[in-house]
């Protein structure tokens, strides 16, 4: 397998003004927002919004700065192909590890001589995209006899620990199909779960387990947890709120994700705009809630 530019990057997000500073997705950026502590770009001493900086992510239709939002890498090479014939990319060895979830891939001639085409088998895989690809050199343009190709591939990393976040990885591959209702449900299961473990181990400090259980179940719904029981404990913990209109856009969450789950429709369809507000808004709430789990395990 014969490639070179080979790199591997979580994509950064530019500063919207002199573009030519761009700023890593961090815990600490992010924590550096929810305290309204400001960040300023170095070069034009711009103000940045890290959620105006991030929301932009979902309306520029690239899927590496997509995926960066929940953590997604991107693998950028250049491979060489000739004509009529087939070149093996095995991304594990090209450092992707093989329980990856790869999110998507793309190909690109930087050059004639041929078109790559991606081969399959008698019954092609619709919803999965395989470690070892076989792509074909069609016969395309002028002749020559190799022609570049540059590769992008968009992965995720899998774990057994991490099934939350994958739900959010799982609303992000929805937005970039369009699929704007297939974000909703995994969106609010990735929060809603990571809240439920939360106050779960909140009041077990407090009561036995399974009366905490049959109190977040019974009595302290979801909407309890995120409206009232989570700035309380965000108070006691000296930890700054959740800003409101996130907690809005969650509560608009929470509602499409009822009406899909007891109709299988929503009341209004869900269009691009609001889906982009909808998984920005749990991805900042994820990060809001680690966050405040760390400060929580320190008191």
């Amino acid at each position: 397998m014969k490639y070179d530019l080979l790199h591997t990057e979580i994509y950064q997000t530019p500063c919207p003004e002199c573009k030519a500073i761009s700023f890593p997705i961090t815990q600490e950026n992010l924590s550096n927002y929810f305290h309204k502590i400001k960040i300023k770009c170095p070069k034009c001493e711009t103000n940045l919004d890290w959620w105006a900086l991030l929301l932009r992510h979902f309306e520029w239709d690239v899927p590496s700065y997509t995926y960066a939002i929940v953590g997604g890498f991107t693998t950028s090479l250049r491979i060489f192909m000739k004509p009529n014939e087939i070149f093996n990319l095995d991304l594990e060895q090209i450092g992707i590890p093989k329980q990856s979830k790869i999110l998507q891939t793309s190909y690109t001639p930087n050059g004639t001589g041929l078109f790559p085409v991606e081969l399959h088998g008698n019954t092609p895989p619709r919803h999965y995209i395989p470690n070892i690809i076989n792509l074909y050199g069609r016969p395309f343009g002028e002749t020559a006899e190799e022609t570049p190709v540059a590769i992008q591939i968009n992965w995720a990393e899998k774990s057994d620990d991490n099934q939350i976040w994958e739900n959010l990885i799982n609303a992000v591959e929805s937005f970039t199909l369009k699929d704007y209702n297939g974000c909703v449900i995994p969106s609010n299961v990735s929060v809603e779960s990571t809240l439920n473990n939360i106050m779960t181990r909140y009041f077990s400090e407090f009561a036995a387990k399974d009366r905490v259980e049959d109190f977040l179940s019974s009595g302290a719904t979801y909407s309890y947890q995120l409206n009232i029981l989570l700035p309380l404990i965000a108070h006691y913990n000296n930890f700054p709120k959740i800003p409101d209109f996130i907690r809005g856009n969650l509560n608009r969450l929470r509602a499409y994700r009822n009406s899909l789950a007891h109709t299988g429709k929503t009341e209004k369809q869900i269009d691009k705009k609001t889906a982009s507000e909808l998984v920005c808004s749990a991805s900042f709430a994820l990060s809001y809630l680690n966050l405040l789990e760390e400060k929580m395990s320190k008191n």
